[in-house]
């Protein structure tokens, strides 16, 4: 018996709407027309025949359940994302980013491999112990045994009994590394503390980004709202066009046309609610709560006039700008492994101390049990070491000017975005001043245009050119408070301001 599958459902295609309004929304037009979507329809399994009984298996059976097991323990411990309801502001929507967001907890993890790094740099201030126990058995005299692992202080024993037996207790104190312990630490703590840096640079990426997105859905959101006008005073002049044709004082060409913009404002009230949900979702994801939470941006685009000073934001920037700080950091810790690695041509000095229990024979020897401690002062003189230490010289050199050179970058990339943050609002106070003053002339046209018409002493045309010119005037004064408030974000962000 084949497999059917269900036939096709019938494909649906939209037509663009007419060009006078897509020039009235840019936003749009610049979508290009949808693409027709095919719907397929789903395969179906033939149903089995009555009195048909297909065998249990039970390592079948078995293996499912260990499937459903799994698959149940696996999204259990997946953490569940939180949900959120009701009306959110911005900055409870930056709360909830930063509270949320997986780049903030993956720079959190970061800061804390860091830490454990400088305390890890620490051990080369306390002395080091290990026990060291031996169990030998050999026909071929003396043989060298060593400790196993990694610890500083290990142990090496020479056995010249065929059978030996050895507990032994080593511990071993640097008193002097040539400044390299020191200045180890010192650079690992100062990669901690530009790590911590890293992580309050992280929180200003995200807050900002979480500045954007909600600055996105409340402009489709508004956007929406414009467009739904747009269709009730198309629907409304419609109403009107077909009492006047079946009055007979209107053509017929007239209702077409009157329908056939209806018909294209309708499929741009679509396409800007489609654009308000996905600007939700893209919202939603950053900051870090379930796409399913039934929340509502509470923040409307409004504009405040907030002169800005540049000098003084840049001077704000470099003194609290993470990035800024980073890159010191960075410099500091090039310093320290510079000067750990001049350590290396200075003198070692240790401090050792051990005490050994032993019991060992011969062939045919009764055993001897000896016993002891010993205590001792290493000195170490490098001498040559094949260029080993100028080359590691010459690399922490280039490092160390590596950095520097990305403060110099660093200062410059934040300068420049201080004054482009400047620049930007500037742009868009003047922006939000034209678009309000067309806005009051497109509805003093729009009014005067519709009492013509009523009149009878004006067309048709004139009605769709003035409606059209409303609705971008509408459009334009949205765009402006929109590219305003991202302004100040990114203003907020120059100068290293989370909050």
């Amino acid at each position: 018996m084949g497999v059917t599958n269900r036939p096709l459902k019938q494909a649906h295609l939209r037509r663009w709407p007419a060009r006078a309004l897509a020039a009235a929304y840019p936003r749009y037009a610049s979508l290009g027309p949808p693409r027709a979507a095919l719907h397929l329809g789903l395969f179906e399994q033939p149903g089995r025949k009555r009195g048909f009984r297909q065998p249990t298996s039970i390592p079948g059976f078995l293996l499912a359940l260990f499937l459903v097991v799994a698959v149940t323990s696996v999204a259990v411990a997946q953490e569940a994302l939180p949900r959120v309801e009701g009306p959110l502001t911005m900055s409870q929507a930056v709360e909830l980013a930063l509270a949320h967001s997986r780049k903030v907890k993956a720079a959190a993890a970061d800061q804390r491999a860091m830490r454990s790094m400088q305390r890890e740099a620490t051990a080369g201030f306390y002395p080091q112990a290990s026990l060291n126990g031996y169990l030998a058995r050999q026909n071929m005299v003396p043989n060298v045994y060593t400790s196993v692992g990694d610890t500083m202080a290990r142990n090496y024993q020479v056995f010249g009994a065929n059978r030996t037996q050895d507990l032994n207790l080593t511990v071993m104190w640097p008193l002097f590394s040539g400044g390299r312990t020191y200045y180890g630490y010192k650079a690992a703590r100062s990669r901690a503390e530009a790590a911590a840096l890293m992580r309050e640079a992280t929180e200003l990426d995200v807050a900002t980004q979480a500045r954007f997105d909600y600055i996105a859905a409340v402009r489709e959101q508004e956007n929406a709202r414009v467009a739904s006008d747009l269709v009730r005073q198309t629907e409304e002049r419609l109403r009107v066009s077909r009492e006047e044709f079946d009055a007979g004082r209107a053509a017929r060409f007239v209702v077409l046309r009157d329908e056939a913009e209806l018909a294209n404002a309708v499929q741009f009230e679509t396409t800007a609610r489609n654009q308000a949900a996905l600007a939700l979702v893209a919202l939603k994801t950053t900051l870090g709560v379930d796409l399913a939470s039934p929340i509502a941006p509470s923040e409307p685009l409004e504009y405040a006039p907030s002169p800005v000073s540049v000098e003084e934001g840049i001077r704000a920037a470099l003194a609290a700008h993470p990035e800024a700080q980073v890159a010191e950091k960075r410099v500091d810790a090039a310093q320290s492994d510079l000067r750990s690695a001049y350590g290396r041509y200075l003198p070692e000095l240790s401090a050792s101390w051990m005490y050994d229990w032993q019991r060992m024979r011969n062939r045919d020897m009764p055993f001897d049990s000896p016993e002891g401690y010993s205590v001792g002062l290493v000195l170490t003189v490098p001498l040559f070491d094949g260029f080993m230490r100028e080359n590691a010289v010459q690399t922490a050199r280039a490092r160390q000017e590596q950095a520097e050179e990305q403060v110099v970058l660093a200062r410059q990339q934040i300068a420049k975005a201080v004054h482009q943050a400047a620049l930007s609002l500037q742009a868009a106070e003047q922006n939000i001043e034209a678009s309000r003053k067309g806005l009051t002339q497109a509805e003093e046209q729009f009014r005067i245009v519709q009492e013509r018409y009523a009149s009878g002493r004006g067309i048709q045309l004139e009605v769709l050119d003035s409606q059209t010119a409303l609705a971008r005037a509408r459009f334009n004064v949205v765009a402006a408070l929109a590219d305003f408030q991202t302004a100040r974000a990114l203003w907020l962000q120059a100068t290293g301001r989370v909050r």
